[in-house]
């Protein structure tokens, strides 16, 4: 089977969260940590393009690298910590509020992708600033098979001409409804699908929450079902997971089609499943690849 390069641009971050049941603090997280613990099912031949601070662990380092992660396009800036957010969960999930964000290293963060990795296959841009998205679009030499996009409304209500100049360089988008309506206008989602195309990107995935997701190429739909857990415990980095499970299905596919992005939501599905059912990342870190499969092929 062939095996497509993917490079991945995303925070890394410390965490802090706190439940109705739970608190952490100062725990691995940050998109790009999600999305490798979940790539790593699929793939050993990615790369990762961040940026962390002098108070960054190095078995933390260590744990992407395990994941079969180059990171050698992390950057350690000497005099300035890591990018640091916490957030409360409250009513049963149905809010979550931020209460702290320290930008620390991101605030400044300019993403320089190697000369070696110029040409990937598949872009995966992380839940981050859109100007750093667009700067490592532009940075490519060769168009990936797909770029692939994760926004949400931040970025969306407060940089939107440049989140529009992402939108139509990408061929795959994946919002929730509530960022799709924001964009669009559209509470319909085919026709918010149609106003997304019109934009750029060949496939629209809406994200339904427990509801599960929709993926929208032009004419065709696709819905796909939720994994029902019995209970969530934090449902931090579960948009991550999902758009990593979601790019490493892919990277292991023949091509990138309506038909394999079908079966990479399900992938997506299963793994965000999975992390919502402990704190942080702890649920991904001795998970297998029989596991994910046993739930997928629930969703099918």
């Amino acid at each position: 089977m062939s095996r497509k390069s993917l490079l991945i641009v995303a925070s890394l971050a410390y965490d802090g969260i706190e439940t109705q049941e739970n608190k952490v603090d100062n725990i691995l997280g940050g998109a790009g940590t999600y999305i490798c613990l979940s790539i790593k099912h699929f793939i050993n031949n990615s790369s990762i393009i961040s940026v962390v601070g002098n108070d960054f662990k190095n078995q933390d380092l260590k744990l992407l690298e395990s994941c079969g992660v180059d990171i050698s396009g992390v950057k350690i800036e000497k005099n300035d910590k890591t990018f640091y957010w916490s957030c409360i969960y409250t009513d049963n999930f149905s809010q979550r509020i931020t209460t702290k964000t320290e930008l620390n290293v991101m605030a400044s963060f300019n993403p320089i992708i190697p000369k070696s990795k110029l040409s990937p296959d598949i872009l995966l841009l992380g839940n981050l600033h859109p100007e750093i998205q667009l700067s490592a679009i532009n940075q490519l030499k060769n168009k990936p098979q797909a770029v692939i996009l994760d926004t949400m409304n931040y970025w969306i209500e407060n940089f939107w001409d440049t989140v529009k100049d992402v939108i139509s360089k990408v061929d795959i988008i994946s919002i929730n409804d509530e960022e799709s309506y924001m964009i669009t206008g559209q509470k319909d989602l085919a026709q918010a699908a149609k106003v997304l195309h019109s934009m750029g990107p060949g496939f629209v995935i809406i994200k339904k929450g427990e509801y599960g997701a929709e993926l929208f190429n032009y004419e065709k739909r696709f819905i796909s079902n939720a994994y029902k857990v019995r209970k969530v415990i934090d449902p931090t980095g579960a948009g991550d997971c999902f758009i990593g499970g979601i790019a490493g299905f892919l990277a292991q596919s023949k091509e990138i089609s309506f038909e394999s992005i079908k079966s990479a939501i399900n992938y997506g599905t299963s793994l965000a499943s999975f992390n919502v059912e402990d704190m942080g990342t702890k649920n991904l870190l001795n998970l297998s690849m029989d596991d994910i499969k046993i739930r997928t092929n629930k969703l099918n």
